[in-house]
């Protein structure tokens, strides 16, 4: 199961979403007879698509089979069970902020992201420990302000299912988790269904693949089959001869 999970999120990684098995094989340091094997196996349960070109076989996921966004959602599961393990101060404030998000807008978001997972180290440290995030980091999407010079931010990005979605109510509940003295500010973006898949598909300078890229190098915190739905429907390739 690991290795099936292992090779749809490579799929995710790659900008046109076209993988030869070989690339597969490489890109995952399997033996090339294993990436064959589950990658045909994965063709025959219809969660990848393959199109021989010469001696090659182009692969890409196959967005039309619901199994498709369930695995890749549960490979984003893992990673963010696997923040929560690794990380005892910063998984626990994690685990609070989820719960408070989900407690103030269940109902009216599709998926829930914090845009740069390694600040919740920071925020979970006390006020007078808090440090700058590192030069460089920029973790801004159009939309999300900039922190002041020297600050730090935990940035968040919602996919809303309503507009009864309360963004300034979310951002109050995370902001009351933070340390007594903290500087750290909380900010997000929110959008809807149809202006995410209008980001993931504008083409002007690759901002689609820009704004996924940014998605991508987050940590989903709820709604993960959610995400990957719109994933696929946004940027899955459907192969034909």
């Amino acid at each position: 199961m690991q290795t099936n999970i292992d090779i749809t999120r490579a799929f995710m990684e790659t900008p046109d979403g076209v993988l030869s098995i070989h690339q597969i094989s490489r890109k995952l340091k399997l033996p090339y007879g294993t990436a064959y094997n589950r990658v045909h196996l994965l063709h025959e349960s219809g969660i990848i698509q393959i199109l021989p070109q010469g001696k090659a076989k182009l692969c890409a996921l196959n967005p039309e089979n619901p199994m498709t966004a369930s695995l890749l959602a549960l490979g984003a599961a893992q990673t963010t069970d696997f923040f929560i393990k690794k990380n005892l101060e910063a998984g626990m404030l994690l685990k609070k902020i989820r719960k408070a998000v989900l407690e103030n807008a269940r109902d009216s978001l599709y998926a829930a992201i914090i845009l740069a997972p390694d600040m919740l180290s920071v925020a979970a440290a006390s006020g007078s420990d808090a440090v700058s995030p590192a030069a460089g980091q920029d973790v801004s999407l159009p939309g999300i302000d900039n922190p002041p010079a020297g600050a730090a931010s935990l940035d968040f990005f919602y996919i809303q299912a309503s507009s009864s979605f309360d963004e300034s109510r979310v951002e109050t509940a995370i902001t009351s988790l933070l340390q007594p003295g903290s500087d750290i500010r909380v900010t997000s973006m929110t959008v809807d269904r149809d202006t995410l898949l209008g980001m993931f598909t504008e083409n002007e300078n690759e901002a689609g693949l820009a704004a996924y890229q940014m998605l991508h190098e987050g940590m989903l915190l709820f709604g993960f089959e959610n995400f990957y739905t719109l994933i696929l429907e946004a940027f899955a390739r459907k192969l034909s001869a």
